[in-house]
């Protein structure tokens, strides 16, 4: 009886191992996936914002070298063209946002959201933190070596008093040792 007990507890502890290494091996594949599928996201965000970034570098030089020097009302100015661009490569790039937060939305959920929720408590907290360091006027590195300063001068204060205590001691000590004598 006992050695079937053993056969059977060691056949389960096997069959616990294989299924808890599959388990590991399919959580690795899904994070393999989740990776794989995030830079393949990125890769082609990244190409698309060059094939726009070349496509408005085209359309300022087509423009500018259309543009007569002489100053005609009908010509776009500079700045008209430039405001174009940006305004064009901002909106390429919020939506390419768009799409990025409703796919990471997609695969990962709830997790997605509390990690966005927490990089704007961070946000926030960081904001806050640079507007009090403003407020204040004093920089970081300023108030480490007023406190640095402040406690060389506490020990120094500390020495000059052991200093004294000690000289006052040797200053008993030899009198004490002439008057013996």
């Amino acid at each position: 009886m006992p050695d079937s007990l053993k056969d059977r507890l060691k056949t389960d502890l096997q069959t616990i191992k294989a299924e808890g290494g599959n388990r590991t091996t399919r959580i690795r594949e899904i994070i393999q996936t989740a990776a794989t599928q995030s830079m393949s996201e990125l890769k082609e965000g990244v190409g698309e914002m060059r094939s726009t970034a070349s496509q408005t570098i085209s359309t300022v030089a087509q423009t500018l070298s259309d543009a007569e020097p002489s100053a005609s009302s009908d010509a776009p100015s500079v700045s008209t063209v430039l405001n174009g661009i940006r305004s064009r490569i901002v909106n390429q790039w919020r939506s390419q946002l768009v799409h990025l937060d409703a796919t990471l939305t997609t695969h990962y959920g709830d997790r997605y959201a509390m990690v966005k929720q927490r990089l704007r408590l961070f946000r926030t907290w960081y904001d806050n933190s640079k507007a009090n360091a403003e407020a204040i006027g004093v920089d970081l590195v300023q108030q480490k070596q007023t406190a640095i300063e402040l406690k060389i001068a506490d020990q120094g204060a500390l020495v000059a008093r052991k200093e004294q205590q000690i000289r006052q001691q040797v200053k008993e000590y030899l009198n004490a040792v002439v008057s013996k004598k």
